[in-house]
């Protein structure tokens, strides 16, 4: 469903990788009311903290996480 917008593979830490220049991106609250990017975090730590799931335009986003765009 996201694949414009998460590079495929994984990177060492099991994290998924964020296209910054997509129009829209998944993020979610965690556990403790953060809003983070999906991705961001290994799935099983994803999956104990997600509260819920939101698109955001890329705008909006951008604050959320210090990681910019790496394709390896």
């Amino acid at each position: 469903m996201f694949a414009s917008c998460l590079v495929a593979g994984a990177g060492a830490d099991g994290a998924g990788r964020i296209d910054t220049a997509a129009e829209y991106m998944p993020t979610y609250e965690d556990k403790d009311g953060d809003w983070m990017l999906v991705g961001d975090v290994p799935f099983k730590m994803f999956v104990d903290s997600c509260k819920r799931i939101r698109l955001m335009k890329s705008s909006e986003a951008v604050n959320l996480s210090p990681r910019t765009s790496s394709r390896q």
